[in-house]
């Protein structure tokens, strides 16, 4: 059993088109059999996490922290806003995470179970925390630091995830456990509006400039979109990212890249794909195009990212 003497449940109960409130239940009901001490901080509303995550860690740093442990209950957006909530100044705090979303990306990464129950038992009978890379961006335009769990992308990544986040018929699939149809269609959609775009990448220190990018994504771990390892080499130990980046064919060739990316990573050697590792990378773009964070919507703007890895303590 963990040494932890109180837990900080930090629940977004409309995760998951309302998977996080029948999680959390779940979790609650299993913390109280046990007879563990929890309180909880339910997440209301777009921007809540971050101001619950300020608010509860300014709490915690008054008392010994190893007494006293954050569980995130929802999505990767979720879990992203956590992290922008403890920010730079309470980084060594650990955290643990059920998973309750649609995509669970991160999850999916580090090997945390999609059971509510053995994803908390995972965290229970964890002994040490563990440090895992993240990516760290800053936004110079905005002049914004900012984080992310799973990965940060523009263009068309970002354009199909700003479509399904506001399709009208993403809450009913999402109940019916159709999720990815919402992402499918979205995509297709997307395909067909989206334009190419002007790029120039610097990666760790070497140029390069693409006329034609169509989709960018920098991945601190395999997976984006649900599931899909689009980075197979990306690890969160090794101090580096890894940047894809698609120019725009026809969408039979992005549907074969994506079964390439579902069955043994081949598309990584694949001529219209351009593969990336660094420990720094930016990214800037002289128009202005969609960009996401862990599938959070960020400001439509041309873009100058600056991309590296930070470190977080995780009790998995």
């Amino acid at each position: 059993m963990s040494a932890h003497e109180n837990y900080h449940l930090i629940i977004n109960e409309l995760s998951g088109s309302g998977k996080g409130k029948n999680v959390s239940k779940k979790i609650c009901k299993i913390l109280t059999s046990k007879h563990i001490r929890f309180q909880l901080h339910k997440s209301t509303y777009p921007g809540h996490t971050v101001e619950i995550t300020k608010t509860l860690v300014q709490e915690i740093s008054q008392q010994p922290t190893e007494t006293q442990l954050i569980i995130v209950i929802g999505g990767d957006g979720t879990l992203h806003e956590v992290l922008t909530g403890l920010g730079e100044e309470f980084a060594h705090i650990p955290i643990g995470y059920i998973p309750a979303g649609s995509g669970n990306d991160f999850a999916r990464g580090t090997g945390i179970s999609k059971n509510p129950a053995k994803a908390l038992d995972q965290i229970l009978t964890t002994q040490h925390a563990k440090k895992l890379d993240i990516i760290q961006y800053y936004d110079h335009n905005q002049q914004l630091k900012g984080f992310a769990v799973n990965n940060v992308g523009i263009g068309f990544d970002a354009a199909v995830v700003k479509k399904a986040n506001h399709s009208p018929s993403k809450t009913f699939l999402n109940k019916l456990g159709f999720s990815s149809l919402v992402y499918f269609a979205s995509l297709v959609q997307v395909f067909f509006e989206q334009a190419v775009f002007p790029l120039t990448i610097t990666t760790d220190g070497k140029v390069k400039t693409f006329e034609d990018a169509f989709l960018v994504i920098v991945n601190n771990h395999p997976y984006f979109g649900g599931g899909i390892p689009v980075s197979p080499k990306a690890s969160q130990t090794d101090g580096k990212l890894d940047l894809i980046i698609l120019p725009k064919r026809s969408f039979m060739n992005l549907l074969y890249l994506f079964a390439l990316m579902l069955f043994g990573g081949k598309h990584l050697y694949y001529k219209d794909v351009y593969y990336y590792q660094a420990e720094a990378i930016s990214l800037k773009t002289p128009s202005t195009i969609d960009s996401n964070a862990d599938g959070e919507e960020l400001i439509v703007q041309p873009i100058d990212f600056q991309l590296k890895t930070s470190s977080r303590y995780f009790w998995l």
